[in-house]
């Protein structure tokens, strides 16, 4: 499902991981979520989601 793409947007990470807007900014302040900021968007790595998801099933 995720592989067809690389980079997600924010909308879509967190349509991907049902959360909001405010823990989407939490996981990449704390570093849970890796992702760079372009121009005034975030943008993150289909696999640091991939990754991210892998950690908490572990959790």
């Amino acid at each position: 499902m995720l592989t067809t793409k690389e980079i997600l947007t924010r909308e879509e990470v967190m349509e991907i991981l049902k959360i909001g807007r405010s823990t989407f900014y939490k996981l990449l302040q704390t570093g849970e979520l890796k992702g760079f900021k372009e121009g005034n968007r975030y943008k993150v790595p289909v696999e640091s989601v991939e990754k991210y998801v892998e950690m908490r099933m572990k959790a």
